[in-house]
């Protein structure tokens, strides 16, 4: 059973980079940015992310599709 916060990983078709949507608030981290929601980073699974997530997003959908979608995520 998925929680309703699990993160997500996908596979970029077009690009092939690994990425990892997740839910992030006060009470876990917001990276120093305001507000609670849906961010994303590409990053393999099990190893530590390069860089900052990007975000955050209203949905956990619009999360992702930002990253399939954003030119720095090649």
């Amino acid at each position: 059973m998925q929680c309703a916060h699990d993160p997500l990983y996908a596979i970029n078709p077009e690009t092939g980079v690994s990425i990892e949507v997740f839910y992030a608030d006060r009470a876990l981290e917001t990276f120093g940015r305001c507000g609670a929601g849906w961010f994303w980073w590409p990053r393999r699974r099990g190893c530590s992310p390069d860089g900052s997530p990007t975000g955050p997003f209203a949905t956990s959908y619009a999360a992702y599709r930002h990253a399939i979608t954003a030119p720095t995520n090649a």
